[in-house]
């Protein structure tokens, strides 16, 4: 391994501390990676002109080509159909019957909620089911009384086991099976992970409808928070006008009868926090307040005060609404003053509720980090365009915005015929053709008049794909420079007194690890040169064949292990994108997750362990 091997081993750290510490968008990491790795090439081929970018690290047309990447592709179009299902309102029909199956009973509703939400990510995308389901469990804790805490993350959890069941069930598995494509093997079926899969849904949801009681919290003020906004307490920040009541008044006995809290007030760049004595309210003050919409919403017109973006807000023609922050959204890192949502979206920030955190700066001054709400002011066209943004993801009244449900059944079908297909397909082992599949049920959406083709192009994650072109590209060079063959024997060396079986166990327990705290997708891009590797080599010192025989039973089983292992995100709330939907919604801590996610982990890593071999026949 040459110096061209070190860099790509110094990219892979470099990406996995810029993921970790947030300190850089998805997207810019992706196209980042290219734009250094096609640099790098050209500089060392100027040095060096026996250099050949394209076998020894990645050439500008294998760069080029990622973005017609078959994984890629399937990806976008799966997203299109995702959006059609939840658009038309079928994916809600498939929520609300699990009140009637489990007739309001807490640990039916648990296992009903988990098994429904699992089976439809089987075969859809796991943010669109997450995004449909929130405000179905929101509902049904209302009428059945059940804690929403106990519901939500059995559900997210449940949608990333669905995924594990099925190639199309997520990212991921679509991209560990273009990567051993690529290395000269057959990629993955389209139900060749389900004798793993479907037994680890089933054991997960059963595991997790059992002990929901005891390893989840039951808050039951959550409930009533997740209700509706007026019941949850937001906090806002708010400037003492000059025609205010409160002037010259102090604050000790002015906010005692405001229906809010006064966490501390600011004068020029001086906090002032609690207790208060003798200080006296002076116009351009500005008061940070905690408490419900109603109570929030009535103070600039009782008080004189006015909200930090001086915009105002009549809430008698206007709705209140809450948006989370997607953890991809180019937001993030800003702060709540510079979002300008009155100018991209005709809505006025008036609070944001980051739980489990305290309040130490103003509102306007606070960084957006996923997972936070905004309660957020504006007319119905507000909510239409907000709805549309792949920035956020409206939660209030989810359910209610579905316009299309008379398609419903055409939008099943449609998704029912590509399903088809793709075990067609996969059958037939000529996979190339799954992309046509996916792209021509994303067509057939839109033909069908299930979604617009602008509303098809919004619904498309695209800086999860830019960053899983750049990532897929970064798994080359790792193979063309042998950086991964190199890891890889490493790792079976430091293994080899413990089997193979143990260096199976070791790279799951690693992809486990790993995509609790970055992208599963960049979990799967990186470890899959390195399992391949892992695999060979142990063929080779067992004098097999890695690609036929036994030893191609062996390369298959590390290629499955890590597909599966790449999902099991279930301990932190950053894990995954379904895990960070419910984390600021439901009021979650990290030690919430922490709590019922190792179990379900362990539980995972078994059945990796012991499934997969098996499954595959490799020792």
């Amino acid at each position: 391994m040459g110096i061209e091997g070190v860099l790509a081993l110094a990219l892979v750290a470099a990406i996995l501390v810029l993921l970790v510490t947030e300190k850089a968008s998805i997207d810019a990491i992706g196209i980042g990676l290219l734009v250094v790795l096609i640099g790098a090439g050209q500089i060392l081929r100027f040095f060096d002109p026996t250099f050949d970018p394209a076998t020894q690290l990645l050439g500008p047309e294998d760069a080029m080509t990622l973005f017609g990447n078959s994984a890629v592709l399937t990806i976008a179009a799966l997203y299109v159909m995702g959006e059609g299902l939840s658009r038309t309102g079928a994916v809600e029909f498939f929520a609300r019957t699990v009140l009637r199956i489990s007739e309001g009973r807490e640990r039916r509703v648990i296992l009903a909620v988990a098994l429904m939400a699992g089976v439809t990510s089987a075969f859809l995308n796991n943010t669109a089911v997450v995004l449909v389901f929130i405000p179905v469990l929101v509902d049904m804790a209302q009428k059945t009384g059940i804690a929403i805490t106990r519901l939500l993350i059995p559900m997210a959890f449940a949608t990333i086991l669905g995924g594990m069941c099925t190639l199309v069930g997520t990212s991921t598995n679509l991209l560990v099976s273009e990567m051993a494509a690529d290395a000269g093997y057959e990629p993955i079926g389209m139900f060749e992970l389900s004798p793993v899969g479907v037994p680890l849904l089933f054991i997960g949801v059963i595991f997790i409808a059992t002990f929901a009681r005891k390893l989840l919290p039951s808050r039951q003020s959550l409930t009533a928070m997740l209700a509706g906004s007026n019941h949850r307490e937001y906090v806002t920040e708010l400037q003492i006008g000059p025609q205010s009541p409160l002037r010259d008044r102090t604050y000790k006995e002015a906010f005692a009868d405001v229906r809010a809290d006064l966490l501390f007030f600011a004068r020029g760049e001086e906090m002032v926090w609690p207790p208060y004595f003798n200080e006296t309210i002076e116009e351009g003050d500005v008061v940070m307040l905690r408490g419900t919409v109603d109570h929030l919403a009535g103070l600039q017109d009782e008080l004189g005060l006015k909200l930090f973006n001086e915009a105002r807000f009549d809430p008698k023609s206007m709705q209140f609404f809450e948006l989370a922050v997607s953890p991809h959204s180019p937001m993030v890192g800003r702060t709540i003053g510079d979002l300008h949502l009155w100018r991209d979206y005709g809505a006025i920030t008036v609070a944001v509720l980051r739980n489990n955190q305290h309040i130490r700066e103003r509102a306007s001054k606070q960084v957006l980090q996923p997972g936070d709400l905004l309660l957020v002011c504006g007319e119905e066209s507000s909510q239409t365009r907000l709805r549309a943004s792949t920035d956020f993801f409206l939660l209030t009244g989810a359910h209610n915005w579905v316009m299309l449900r008379g398609l419903a059944r055409r939008s099943l079908v449609v998704t029912v015929l590509v399903m088809i297909a793709f075990s067609v397909i996969s059958l037939t082992h000529n996979n190339s053709l799954i992309p046509f599949a996916a792209l021509s049920g994303a067509v057939a959406m839109i033909a069908s008049g299930c979604l617009t083709a602008r509303r098809a192009y919004r619904a498309i994650d695209w800086p999860i794909l830019l960053f899983m072109i750049g990532t897929i590209g970064l798994g080359k060079a790792m193979e063309n420079t042998g950086a991964a063959a190199v890891v890889a024997e490493g790792l079976v060396h430091g293994l080899q007194g413990f089997g193979p079986i143990a260096a199976l166990g070791g790279l799951a327990l690693l992809g486990s690890v790993m995509s609790s705290m970055v992208s599963n997708q960049a979990v799967a891009v990186l470890l899959t040169p390195i399992a391949i590797g892992a695999a060979e080599t142990i063929a080779h010192d067992q004098g097999l064949d890695p690609s036929s025989g036994q030893g191609l039973a062996i390369t298959r089983a590390f290629i499955l292990a890590i597909a599966i292992s790449a999902s099991v995100c279930f301990a932190t709330p950053i894990g995954h994108q379904s895990n960070l939907m419910v984390y600021g919604p439901g009021g979650y801590q990290w030690k919430d997750f922490l709590r019922i996610g190792i179990p379900v982990s362990v539980i995972a890593l078994i059945g990796i362990v012991v499934g997969v071999p098996m499954m595959t026949g490799a020792f």
